[in-house]
């Protein structure tokens, strides 16, 4: 089968454990493109967090953010799609936060705001190369109306998967929320994946499904994986992701990526 288009989940996947890309895979990536191929990072991080992936394009690529959220040109900043949260659901998430004291991030059309002002938000705002402002309850209803992309809580690990099973029960499946990461529990609106962010990227570039190959080592990468015409598994990954995919390759710090586009490539 001859791929157009490989989506690449990054942290765990392209992204080494210390957060770097390494230099055989910024080459493998260069070949791919020089073949005239698409690559697509798709990742729950803002299009803010990946200026290391930007810095190896001259050419203006979409990326898909926010867990399948949204798409937008890396460079020009041309949005493709969105998809934003119920207003009910940003002020809901909003009153349980600060009922809780829960450190809360909010993007709203790629801007970041905060609910309160502390060292892990700031912290998470230098980790994705911008600032944040801080908004009470009035600000947050305006948000909430013009459009909110994707909503981080901050905790220590251990508490993670508690936030999760309270926060299904709670909304009962009606928005998209899981763990990120060791510190990170994220909402998005439910038609937010990873799958229908390719599905969607794919029509607006004539690429179809069976054209598509998806990489990736987490749960939020299940539905692109599933969705992918061609998909494969890092070495690291959970054994569900491996279980869905059509291939396993090596780990991200064996560079599993470039691993397998070396292959693909010859």
């Amino acid at each position: 089968m001859h791929y157009k288009l490989l989506a690449s989940d990054m942290d765990g996947t392209l992204f080494k454990n210390d957060s770097t890309v390494s230099p055989r895979t910024k080459k493998a990536i260069r070949n791919w493109l020089d073949a005239g191929l698409l690559f697509v990072p798709c990742t729950g991080r803002p299009l803010c967090g990946l200026d290391e992936i930007s810095s190896l394009f001259e050419e203006d690529l979409p990326f898909i953010v926010h867990h399948g959220a949204m798409a937008v040109m890396h460079r020009s900043k041309k949005q493709l799609f969105s998809v934003e949260m119920e207003a009910d659901h940003v002020i809901e998430i909003y009153r349980l936060a600060q009922e809780r004291k829960q450190p809360m991030a909010i993007f709203c059309k790629e801007k970041l705001y905060f609910n309160m002002e502390c060292e892990p938000l700031q912290a998470y705002a230098k980790a994705v190369n911008t600032t944040g402002t801080v908004v009470n309850q009035q600000n947050l209803e305006q948000l909430a109306q013009d459009g909110v992309i994707n909503i981080i809580w901050m905790d220590y690990p251990e508490n993670i998967p508690q936030i999760q099973k309270e926060m299904q029960v709670h909304f009962g499946g009606s928005l998209n929320c899981h763990g990120s990461g060791k510190y990170l529990f994220e909402f998005v609106a439910k038609e937010a994946t990873k799958a229908n962010g390719l599905m969607k990227l794919g029509k607006k570039l004539g690429v179809k499904q069976e054209e598509i190959v998806a990489i990736g080592d987490g749960y939020n990468d299940i539905s692109m994986l599933k969705y992918a015409g061609y998909s494969i598994a890092m070495g690291n990954a959970h054994d569900e992701v491996k279980a869905v995919s059509d291939h396993v390759t090596l780990s991200n710090d064996e560079d599993g990526v470039a691993v397998w586009m070396e292959g693909y490539l010859g």
